[in-house]
């Protein structure tokens, strides 16, 4: 029986990534499209929000967002997610309405027909350079001062042991207080244990929950208080695993 149950999760698990690909192969020229202009960088935001929504649709996910308060469309806000599963990006689509990068590692602009979002609205990171990691960090910077928001996460990579985070890098609350500008922390509390990639590979359908903290002002904060910052973000989203029962 036990057999059979891990059978079905890796079958569900491989269905997810195909449902995946075959959605974004049929919505591909609609964001070549889109991503060949800037002004209409928000219009493929929405559409990657089709995107998601089909994926939840066809693998049978229920997405169930908490947002504790209502973020202001004209705010450039830096979102920090924790991160645990191949399902954070596409719930982060569904998370925020207003237009959004994501900064990820290099590597992300390495997938073929994918990179097409890294060349465009998305931002890489090339930690092995310094020279790069700072050109990475420019862009960052003016995007937000044109209003963008951005979405980095603090762990940098896929936690090894999810829930459980990683230690968090300080990119983001430098960011964030350079630019004066808000962190949002975002908790997402199902997406380790529905969608796990590893050694091993196997998933489930459910019910995906996602926090949207408050805001939380970086005003008059300077470089000194980066530690604090990223601490009090680290409890925000560690406090909400807790009380979910997700830890």
């Amino acid at each position: 029986m036990k057999k059979t149950g891990y059978f079905l999760k890796v079958m569900w698990a491989y269905w997810y990534f195909f449902v995946f690909v075959m959605v974004f192969l049929l919505l591909f020229p609609f964001f070549l499209i889109l991503l060949s202009n800037k002004k209409w960088y928000p219009a493929a935001n929405n559409l990657r929000r089709v995107w998601a929504w089909l994926i939840f649709l066809f693998t049978g996910i229920i997405y169930c967002i908490r947002r504790e308060s209502k973020l202001k469309k004209n705010q450039a806000y830096i979102f920090c997610p924790n991160h645990t599963s191949y399902l954070d990006i596409p719930l982060f689509a569904m998370c925020y309405q207003g237009h959004f990068r994501f900064m990820a590692k290099l590597e992300l602009s390495n997938i073929p027909l994918f990179n097409i979002f890294f060349r465009t609205v998305d931002i890489s990171v090339n930690r092995g350079s310094i020279t790069e990691s700072y050109k990475a960090l420019r862009l960052a910077a003016e995007s937000i001062d044109n209003g963008d928001s951005l979405v980095i996460f603090p762990e940098g990579k896929v936690a090894h042991h999810p829930p459980k985070l990683e230690k968090f890098k300080a990119g983001p609350f430098r960011l964030a207080i350079e630019k004066q500008v808000p962190v949002v922390p975002v908790t997402f509390l199902d997406n380790w244990n529905m969608l796990f990639v590893d050694k091993k590979i196997w998933g489930r359908p459910g019910i995906a929950r996602a926090i949207v903290h408050q805001p939380i002002t970086t005003t008059g904060l300077t470089l000194d208080d980066i530690d604090m910052l990223q601490k009090k973000v680290h409890d925000i989203i560690e406090n909400a695993l807790k009380q979910n029962g997700s830890k």
